[in-house]
């Protein structure tokens, strides 16, 4: 199943330019964005010990998983990394407009500021 759902993200990836895949979206018929979220969620149970991920019931993810998914462009911590993508997008706007006084419906890079 691992294998199956990488190869949608890799179509998603190869098709939207990310692979930063909205929580509810459905991929061919599958929850992709689902899947996604829960290989976030073994990523983060690597850094606890043995005993604790027994607890939570939560299976580490192995490094070959680690580096497949960051070859496509996975950002572990996806809210993170909008704030940081939007926060340069709006030093261009500062910078640009001399103020960061953005419009309401202002598009920038094609998201919305």
């Amino acid at each position: 199943q691992w294998e199956r759902m990488f190869g949608r993200l890799q179509a998603f990836q190869e098709r939207k330019g990310h692979a930063n895949v909205p929580k509810a979206h459905v991929e061919d018929g599958e929850q992709l964005g689902s899947w996604l979220q829960k290989q976030r969620t073994r990523y983060k149970a690597r850094g606890l010990s043995e005993a604790e991920r027994k607890r939570r019931r939560a299976s580490a993810m192995s490094d070959e998983e680690v580096k497949r998914l960051e070859a496509l462009g996975v950002a572990w911590d996806a809210l993170a990394e909008q704030w940081e993508r939007m926060f340069g997008r709006l030093q261009a706007f500062q910078e640009r407009k001399g103020h960061a006084n953005v419009p309401k419906a202002h598009v920038e890079d094609g998201e919305q500021l």
